[in-house]
């Protein structure tokens, strides 16, 4: 029996006719609930859709005084009922994976590694995960758009220096009793980008702000075959804030960021400013 037929039969049936206080008379074809109503001179037929937890109006149509008025309910509180017809759900276009260099600049917006800091630029990288993402349609082809990564980063310096804390202080200073193979910090980001979408067919772009919750930092080096811990707290600020960038084509992205705070407590550390671009894939 299709839709059109169960309103009709709903219409029909004689309780609905019957003298007294107005009552509901309720049929369920499939997992959808009709419910038709006859009081104060006003029939009402609705449509209920049934997930078997709630129910969720869809559809509604009154009769009165021989005008028809027919209402769509949209689902979600966000979409506009303009735009809830027939149109295919926004996506937000993160990379599942991106990977790319991660430079630590002198001054914020710098695109040249720290002297202060002796960084090794052509070492210096970081790769990532999109854990999940959510979009927003704000019009046609604009989206508000945010997500959750997972982000490692490896800082690598130049020649015998390490980066050390002595006393609460992180400074550079340079082993001399040993050759080091490479030297470097590692640390962990749990990122969160805020970003405007526009997109049309298979090309995006996009712009906005992330939130980074660092964690896990720790100074290494590596000499003789071996690998030490030079020191498991590099004065770290545990929140940082970046300007995001990014377009692409498919399933191929470009990415840059650029730290707008510094990424060591400058009071007790040395000065530096995160700085990133890259390339992401999505699936």
């Amino acid at each position: 029996m299709d839709m059109k037929k169960s309103l009709l039969f709903a219409l029909l049936l004689p309780a609905v006719a019957m003298a007294g206080e107005p009552a509901d008379t309720t049929i369920i074809v499939d997992d959808n609930r009709i419910v038709v109503n006859d009081s104060a001179g006003i029939t009402s037929v609705s449509v209920y859709k049934d997930d078997g937890t709630q129910l969720t109006r869809t559809y509604e149509t009154s009769f009165a005084d021989g005008q028809e008025v027919e209402r769509v309910y949209v689902t979600s509180p966000f979409i506009p009922q303009t735009l809830g017809k027939n149109k295919k759900p926004m996506e937000s276009h993160y990379p599942f994976f991106f990977m790319g260099y991660n430079l630590l600049a002198d001054g914020m917006a710098g695109f040249s590694g720290s002297t202060a800091l002796h960084t090794r630029d052509s070492k210096s990288w970081e790769w990532g995960v999109t854990c999940v993402s959510v979009a927003i349609r704000m019009s046609e082809n604009l989206a508000l758009t945010s997500a959750m990564q997972t982000v490692v980063v490896f800082n690598h310096f130049q020649g015998n220096n390490v980066m050390t804390t002595v006393d609460g202080v992180t400074s550079m200073a340079e082993k001399e009793d040993i050759r080091l193979k490479k030297s470097y910090i590692r640390y962990n980001i749990i990122r969160v980008p805020i970003m405007m979408e526009w997109s049309k067919g298979n090309f995006y772009a996009g712009a906005g702000m992330s939130i980074d919750m660092r964690m896990s930092d720790e100074s290494k080096y590596r000499a003789n075959k071996k690998t030490y811990t030079e020191t498991d707290d590099i004065n770290m600020k545990p929140l940082g804030l970046n300007l995001e960038m990014r377009m692409g084509y498919g399933f191929l992205m470009l990415y840059g960021r650029v730290g707008l705070t510094p990424l060591l407590k400058t009071s007790s550390a040395p000065k530096g400013y995160s700085v990133s671009f890259g390339m992401g894939l999505r699936i």
